[in-house]
């Protein structure tokens, strides 16, 4: 009986996964025009790449938008986040509220807020 239960809580542990993993999935910019998937990496800490975009953008697939994201205190810090459009890096923090994520990125005194929301369907719109 006592293994049935370890295995029960074990398995309901591993099923609904660290608060830090809930940032893992395929995310889709307010405007629609592209989607990043974020994965964890062996590190891990938390990268992000481009795996759709919407024409003109479609070279963008396959770039690496953010790297080494860690989770402290309910929030992600992400120390290299990278806009391709502007060709600009900063670092950014991240918050997620259900399926919103938005991120503020910062580069010196300039400030920006991207709003994504989770889409874990990975063709097309």
């Amino acid at each position: 009986m006592r293994q049935m239960v370890i295995t029960v809580l074990a398995s309901f542990l591993l099923a609904n996964g660290a608060p830090e993993e809930n940032i893992i999935g395929v995310w889709k910019t307010q405007k629609g025009d592209s989607k990043i998937e974020i994965y964890r990496t062996p590190d891990g800490t938390f990268s992000g790449k481009i795996i759709w975009a919407q024409a003109p953008h479609e070279s963008y697939v396959g770039t690496t938008v953010m790297k080494g994201v860690e989770y402290k205190d309910g929030a992600y810090t992400c120390p290299w986040i990278y806009d391709p459009r502007m060709g600009i890096t900063a670092h950014a923090k991240i918050t997620l509220s259900g399926d919103t994520m938005n991120v503020r990125a910062t580069k010196g005194i300039i400030s920006k807020q991207e709003v994504f929301i989770r889409n874990n369907i990975t063709a097309g719109r």
